[in-house]
C-alpha cells in the first residue's frame, strides 16, 4: 500500500461540533451529500422501473456487482456558464486561464450518445457538469429525445437565473424528472457573494414559477435545492434556515462539502480503512471535450479512462483503465489512486449525518 506523506495530509472539520457519540452511522459509499426532505409527494408517483433502478443505484456499489454499462451518465452538453461562482472550479479554472470553452454538444453527438446508452438499458443522466444547462438552446429537445428512448430518469442542476416561465414548461412537458437548483443563503448578501451574477428575488421568483408549474404540468420531477458547506456554523445556520424557507414549496434541502481545488493549497487527506467510492461502480462522465472520467470532483480531467467521441461508450466502461480502478476501490486500494487520496469524501462520510444534526440541534 502506498506510503503517505504526513506533511500533505489535511484534516476534514464539521461545522456540527457537539454531536451525539451513541449514534451510529453505518458506511454508505454513495453518501456524497446531505439531505433532508420535505415532502415526497413526487416519489409516490414514480413507475415501478425508477424505484428498480434506485434500488440497484444503492445496492450495486455496496456489492461490488460488475454491470456491463453504467446505470447513469453525466452528460456535459455546455461548458458555458452565465455565473461566475466563486466556489466553482469552473470559475478558478477560467481565473487561471486554464479553461477551454468548447462549446455546446450537437444533436448527432447527444443522440449517439443516447442511442448507445439505451441499447445496453441506460437508466439515468443528467445534464451538466462544470457548465448551465439552461444556456444550451436545445435543453427541452435534449429532455424529450432521452425520454422518447426509455430513460428513466433524466435530471440537471442549474443555478435557476436563467430559468423562467416559458423554458420552465419547456422542461416539464419534455418530461423532466428532477430539478435542482443551487441555492446558499436566505439573505441576498450571502446569496449574492456565493452565486456571482445572480440575484437572489429573482431566483426566487424562477423557482416559485418553476414548481407552479410542476405541480400543474409534471408532479413526479423531483425539486431539490442544495447549497455548499464550509467549515463554518454561520453555513449550518444557513442550511437550516434554507429548509424553513422552502417547506411547502421543493421537495428537499441539501447540501455538499466545499472541495478546494488550488493545486497550491489542497494536499491528500488521510487514509480510511473500508472505504471505497460508488461512483466507478455505476456512472460516467462525459465531458464537452470527448474525455471520459469517473468521477464528480475530476473537473481538471487528471483520471481519463477514455473518449467518447472516438469511442464506444461499453468499450470505455469495459475497458483496462476502467477496470483497474473498480479493483482497487474494491480491494480498499483506492489511495492508490492520485486523484482520490486528494479526495474529500472518504473523510467526510465519517461525520455527522442527518440523525447527527439533528442531535446537534
Amino acid at each position: 500500500m502506498k506510503t503517505e506523506n504526513t506533511d500533505k495530509i489535511k484534516k476534514f472539520n464539521s461545522p456540527i461540533r457537539d454531536v451525539d457519540a451513541t449514534i451510529p452511522w453505518e458506511f454508505d459509499p454513495n453518501a456524497t451529500y446531505s439531505e433532508i426532505t420535505l415532502d415526497d409527494k413526487w416519489l409516490k408517483l414514480k413507475p415501478d422501473e425508477y424505484h428498480k433502478y434506485r434500488s440497484d443505484w444503492t445496492n450495486i456499489p455496496k456489492s461490488f456487482a460488475h454491470i456491463d454499462f453504467p446505470l447513469h451518465l453525466d452528460i456535459e452538453t455546455t461548458t458555458y456558464c452565465n455565473l461566475k461562482c466563486p466556489m466553482c472550479p469552473r470559475t478558478q479554472l477560467v481565473e487561471q486561464g486554464k479553461f477551454n470553452e468548447n462549446g455546446f454538444i450537437t444533436r448527432d453527438e447527444f443522440m449517439k450518445i443516447i442511442d448507445e446508452g439505451t441499447r445496453y438499458n441506460l437508466r439515468s443522466i443528467k445534464l451538466n457538469y462544470l457548465g448551465e444547462p439552461l444556456m444550451h438552446k436545445d435543453i427541452a429537445w435534449q429532455i424529450e429525445y432521452a425520454k422518447k428512448k426509455g430513460v428513466i430518469d433524466v435530471i440537471m442542476n442549474s443555478n435557476g437565473a436563467a430559468l423562467n416561465e416559458k423554458n420552465s414548461e419547456s422542461l416539464l412537458r419534455a418530461g423532466i424528472d428532477g430539478l435542482f437548483i443551487s441555492f446558499d443563503a436566505v439573505n441576498p448578501k450571502d446569496y449574492e457573494t456565493q452565486r456571482v451574477g445572480a440575484t437572489l428575488g429573482r431566483t426566487i421568483d424562477n423557482l416559485y414559477k418553476f414548481v407552479k408549474l410542476r405541480n400543474e404540468i409534471r408532479p413526479s420531477c423531483q425539486v431539490r435545492v442544495s447549497m455548499v458547506m464550509y467549515d463554518d456554523p454561520k453555513w449550518m445556520e444557513q442550511y437550516k434556515a434554507l429548509q424553513i424557507m422552502w417547506k411547502g414549496v421543493v421537495d428537499a434541502v441539501g447540501y455538499s462539502w466545499y472541495t478546494e481545488r488550488d493545486e497550491q493549497i489542497s494536499g491528500e487527506y488521510e487514509y480510511v480503512p473500508g472505504f471505497h467510492c460508488a461512483q466507478p461502480f455505476h456512472r460516467m462522465f462525459l465531458k464537452n471535450n470527448g474525455n471520459v472520467t469517473i468521477c464528480c470532483v475530476d473537473d481538471k480531467d487528471e483520471v481519463i479512462v477514455g473518449n467518447w467521441k472516438l469511442e464506444k461508450l461499453f468499450d470505455i466502461w469495459n475497458g483496462a483503465k476502467y477496470k483497474d480502478i473498480r479493483h482497487k476501490h474494491a480491494s480498499g486500494e483506492y489511495n492508490k489512486i492520485d486523484m482520490c487520496r486528494k479526495c474529500y469524501l472518504p473523510v467526510s462520510i465519517k461525520q455527522p449525518g442527518i440523525n447527527q444534526e439533528k442531535a446537534a440541534e
